[in-house]
């Protein structure tokens, strides 16, 4: 009966025998050392050779140990006790809205009525800038005499009625445009050379009502004034020089 042996089969004559795990290791561990011891010394001898000399080092395996550590960051260095202050941007504060008042609307004023004249007084018939001397009697052309006063103003400057009474509007060739007021005061009223009528067909007017307009109408051609008289009582003319020259 064969029986089967537990012990390792003997090489076959002629075939060379495997190396044991031993030494294998033997083999690598050796010729690494080596190696190594060497490098070593090459350092060493190289040190003292000044700050040209290097070692040259492979870039894969600095890349290779660059990426297993990471990136290096720099420490911020603090003195003991010392915090870190932030400043913020300053903040902008809008302006207040401002708001515009507009100024009221001007406000014109009506012309003040012009004031009732004293007893025996009269308002000045034109109202406006006026100049006028004393020319009553002075010689006219025809062998005439001035019958009243010539008082200078610009054309389409106011006349008024200088007292309340019946005005009534008609021209002739010598004074042109004219109107005549028979005033509640029991005298009567003369003016003419007018440019233009205001209040024509009104009857009754108060003292101060715009009867008509300066102008050079009739024989006053390019010398734009009113011609004003007097006539106490409806009679003659009289010198109206003083009581003008009192109202304006």
């Amino acid at each position: 009966m064969c029986r089967h042996s537990s012990s390792t089969p003997a090489a076959a004559p002629g075939w060379p025998r495997a190396p044991s795990l031993r030494a294998a290791a033997r083999l690598v561990l050796v010729p690494t050392l080596l190696v190594l011891l060497g490098t070593v010394l090459i350092v060493v001898a190289d040190g003292g050779h000044g700050e040209d000399s290097k070692i040259d080092v492979d870039a894969g395996s600095l890349l290779s140990s660059r990426r297993a550590v990471g990136m290096v960051r720099p420490r911020i260095d603090r003195f003991p006790g010392e915090t870190t202050t932030t400043t913020a941007p300053p903040t902008t504060t809008a302006p207040p809205p401002t708001t515009t008042t507009a100024p009221p609307p001007p406000t014109t004023a009506p012309p003040a009525p012009e004031p009732a004249p004293a007893d025996g007084a009269l308002l000045c018939p034109v109202q406006g800038p006026v100049s006028f001397v004393d020319s009553f009697g002075a010689p006219r052309s025809g062998g005439r005499s001035h019958q009243g006063v010539d008082m200078m103003a610009s054309t389409g400057t106011p006349t008024v009625a200088p007292v309340s009474g019946r005005v009534e509007h008609r021209g002739n060739d010598l004074g042109g445009l004219s109107w005549w007021l028979s005033g509640d005061d029991g005298d009567e009223y003369f003016g003419t050379h007018l440019s233009g009528y205001e209040n024509e067909d009104a009857g009754r007017v108060a003292a101060g009502t715009v009867i008509g307009y300066v102008g050079d109408s009739g024989n006053a051609a390019g010398s734009p004034h009113l011609h004003f008289e007097i006539h106490p009582g409806g009679g003659g003319a009289i010198n109206p020089f003083p009581d003008v020259a009192a109202a304006c």
